[in-house]
């Protein structure tokens, strides 16, 4: 995908970017970030919130992330993986002092609890996941949709629009 650099400024490639993002990842659990959404989604709660900042031309981000999308999976309503492409998102990364790639921040409740630079190697990653994941249990919606396993259940319409009355 070429993108235009009056695009970029736009704000036209953040969206083009997010829809890729949405489409590649396919989770909840796992979200393209970028500054309109940065404050949001490490503000979850009863979560642990991890953000990468990566580029695609870089080789320890591109080691890095199937570590740490396989770690988000692991822990299903509890770690959440955001990723910002430096690339598209560059004000992001210095406004958060990212200077060298991959830079990952890790939040719980809103606050950084934990960071690191570059790969440290796969079982590292995942130990560190692991004991900061401990004690939060997955949200209840989360709980709940696993409930359902896929169960319909019809609308209920408990209001009607003016000038009409239930018969």
């Amino acid at each position: 995908m070429t993108q235009k650099l009056g695009d970029l400024k736009s704000g036209k490639a953040t969206h083009a970017a997010e829809d890729a993002a949405s489409a590649v990842y396919g989770s909840e659990q796992i979200s393209q970030i970028q500054e309109s959404n940065f404050d949001s989604f490490v503000a979850r709660k009863n979560a642990l919130v991890i953000v990468d900042f990566y580029a695609d031309w870089c080789g320890p981000c591109r080691m890095l992330s199937p570590v740490l999308e396989e770690a988000t999976k692991a822990h299903p309503g509890v770690v959440f993986l955001g990723k910002a492409n430096t690339d598209l998102t560059g004000d992001l990364g210095a406004k958060h002092g990212v200077s060298g790639i991959p830079d990952v921040r890790i939040y719980k409740n809103g606050k950084e609890v934990d960071r690191f630079v570059g790969f440290p190697g796969a079982e590292v990653v995942k130990q560190k996941i692991a004991k900061l994941s401990e004690g939060i249990t997955p949200s209840a919606p989360q709980a709940k949709a696993a409930e359902s396993k896929g169960e319909v259940k019809p609308f209920s319409k408990d209001w009607m629009p003016p000038g009409i009355e239930r018969r």
